[in-house]
């Protein structure tokens, strides 16, 4: 199944009525998907004959976030990193854990960066060991949950700091920050639908 098709499904799930064609719709989060703006993308439908607001266009975008849950594999070891997301005169912190493959097996946003929610995101990997940088929050977290443990700077973990570089990436075009009135709620939900549109896009042909 190719990923426009899989993305139509995971918005016919989310909305019960379509006021505009759902292959639209996920041709239009695929594009701001690949970095185009949200001004743009309704510029593009508008050539197409379709008036959307920027809003439609972000809340189908969202949406896709909505199947974050369903993406996640299971993995008996993980590949965990964490990296800030600037918005506003916040910083918070982007938790991810991934398989061998690069597959997401646990995504958090946290407001703080410690051993309390280090040891979260391990516990929710459900998995018998990790693999983490040498940052202190990961040293008591993996002893109180008994859990094996390797810590390096580049080798395999590289399959997590990939997935920060095109997250990144995709983030400078809001000028290297979410806009400055983004919420938690709002950035969280756009980091899982990147997350989730990402792997969709790798998986499927």
């Amino acid at each position: 199944m190719k990923a426009r098709q899989v993305i139509e499904e995971i918005l016919n799930k989310v909305f019960k009525r379509h006021r505009f064609p759902v292959s639209l719709k996920a041709e239009a989060v695929i594009l701001y998907f690949k970095g185009l703006s949200l001004r743009t993308v309704r510029e593009f439908l508008l050539h197409k004959g379709y008036e959307v607001s920027i809003e439609a266009i972000r809340e189908w975008y969202h949406a896709v976030g909505k199947a974050l849950q369903a993406i996640y594999t299971i993995a008996v070891w993980v590949y965990v990193d964490e990296t800030k997301v600037k918005v506003r005169d916040r910083t918070y912190y982007l938790w991810l854990a991934v398989d061998e493959k690069g597959l997401p097996v646990f995504m958090h946003l946290s407001r703080r960066r410690d051993s309390w929610t280090a040891k979260l995101v391990l516990y929710n990997t459900k998995a018998k060991g990790c693999t983490t940088d040498k940052g202190p929050w990961y040293m008591s977290a993996v002893k109180e949950l008994a859990m094996e443990w390797l810590h390096e700077t580049f080798g395999k973990r590289n399959v997590v700091e990939r997935w920060f570089f095109y997250i990144k990436h995709r983030i400078k075009r809001f000028y290297k920050r979410f806009p400055w009135n983004a919420k938690y709620e709002t950035v969280y939900r756009w980091l899982a639908s990147f997350i989730v549109i990402y792997t969709i896009m790798n998986l499927k042909s």
